[in-house]
């Protein structure tokens, strides 16, 4: 009717359909509104994930199917009606039981030959090992297409500037980077205090660690911070509004856009070392930045645009030109980036695996101590299933339920979910040898 009257049905009304159709067991409608939800635009949460798992109780083929296509939409389900038919999937009727149950773990269904789905609550550690299943969790990577979206909202998000056209003209001259420096970000590392400063030293501590083990650095850093002048102190300005980029937008961009025709206004690198570097003494900033630009490690922007769209769209183009294991040093988390992307889900997964966090503080003396990097984890924080389909683990992010969320009106944010303990659900299969007869 909504549709017959010119409006998109909304996720609620079609979710309370597929609720009603699950519990009555019509297989057909749930499949026929699942797919409604797709071919709408509309993406299915917790509770429509429930339902379906619900309404196929009997067809454990299917439940697999909606298993998978979860690990993708929804990697961090945390809804207790959820929970319980990811447990009923693999034939536990009360999975949230057993996380204070002696045993943390019980036998669950049959497979046709003969072996048995174990279902429980574990613990992964550091190295991303389960207790229960012996499997090491992997490193999920973004597909070749999510790549490709990713890289063409990049160039969405700078709006197509002149600037950053001829940055991708000159980036595609250069050999891939192994590190890519968000210099702002390093620079006001730890100095949100009273008389906090941009600090030099911090991002050339940095530079200098990466380039002595050997990796290929990029150092990108906005003009003004090249001044003489330039105002050093902490300032919390408002960003710039900016529209959010969709994917149909993205769909039509020319990625191979003859950028030969285009005559220079800004030059990349950087222009050149000034006299007041080429004179200035060990230690201060102007010294920081002739040894940045004499190793060829320092990328200057325009003045006009965000810093931030040209280390992103650097890494991105490093991983596709075969530098998989490229990082971004930087404590930024890029949400606002990322609303702008329209919540792109390949966003968030590539960086997990390719953001590495930092600190740097001072002794008791005053004197900079070493950077303390923290790479990402070597396995992913999102649900995952084995290559072989034989296990499958669920990181369940303690947060609100559903039902309180819609109660206090008051959702969870991504922020909230990142920061959440997580506890391990896991459903391995266990094909023990049958016993050997005496």
């Amino acid at each position: 009717e909504a549709q017959e009257a010119g409006m998109k049905p909304k996720l609620r009304t079609l979710a309370a359909i597929l609720t009603k159709a699950a519990e009555e067991g019509k297989t057909e409608t749930c499949d026929g509104v699942w797919a409604k939800l797709s071919a709408l635009g509309l993406e299915p949460q917790d509770t429509e994930y429930a339902a379906m798992l619900r309404g196929f109780r009997h067809a454990p083929d299917r439940q697999r199917e909606v298993l998978r296509q979860m690990l993708v939409e929804l990697p961090l389900p945390a809804d207790p009606p959820l929970i319980t038919e990811i447990g009923h999937a693999f034939g536990v009727e009360s999975v949230l039981d057993l996380r204070s149950a002696a045993q943390a773990f019980t036998d669950g269904r049959a497979e046709p030959d003969g072996a048995r789905w174990k279902v429980g609550w574990t613990s992964v550690n550091p190295d991303g090992h389960c207790a229960l299943s012996r499997r090491r969790l992997r490193a999920l990577r973004i597909s070749e297409d999510e790549q490709k979206q990713l890289f063409a909202c990049t160039r969405k998000l700078a709006n197509e500037s002149l600037g950053f056209k001829l940055f991708q003209r000159w980036l595609r001259s250069q050999e891939p980077y192994d590190v890519i420096i968000d210099g702002a970000n390093v620079g006001f590392n730890n100095q949100n205090h009273m008389g906090g400063q941009f600090q030099y030293l911090q991002i050339d501590a940095v530079v200098q660690h990466f380039r002595k083990v050997g990796s290929r650095v990029l150092l990108v850093l906005h003009p003004k911070w090249l001044r003489e002048d330039a105002d050093l102190t902490v300032v919390r300005k408002k960003r710039r509004k900016f529209d959010q980029v969709s994917k149909e937008s993205t769909i039509a961009g020319d990625e191979d856009e003859d950028l030969d025709e285009i005559e220079a206004d800004v030059v990349y690198p950087h222009e050149g070392i000034t006299e007041a570097e080429r004179d200035a003494a060990p230690g201060t900033p102007q010294y920081c930045i002739r040894v940045w630009k004499e190793a060829g490690v320092l990328l200057t922007t325009p003045y006009y645009d965000c810093d931030d769209w040209y280390w992103l769209y650097a890494a991105l183009d490093s991983f596709r030109r075969g530098r998989e294991h490229v990082q971004v040093v930087s404590n930024d988390k890029m949400r606002d980036h990322h609303w702008r992307m329209d919540g792109a889900k390949a966003f968030l997964q590539w960086q997990d695996r390719h953001m590495t966090r930092m600190s740097i503080q001072n002794d008791d003396q005053g004197a900079l101590c070493d950077p303390v990097l923290i790479p990402p984890r070597p396995y992913s924080m999102r649900a995952q299933a084995s290559e072989d389909g034989q296990a499958w683990h669920f990181p369940v992010p303690a947060i609100r339920s559903r039902a309180e969320q819609l109660q206090s009106g008051r959702p969870v944010a991504h922020k909230e979910i990142e920061t959440a303990e997580h506890h391990w659900l896991v459903a391995w299969l266990d094909r023990a040898p049958p016993p050997q007869p005496s």
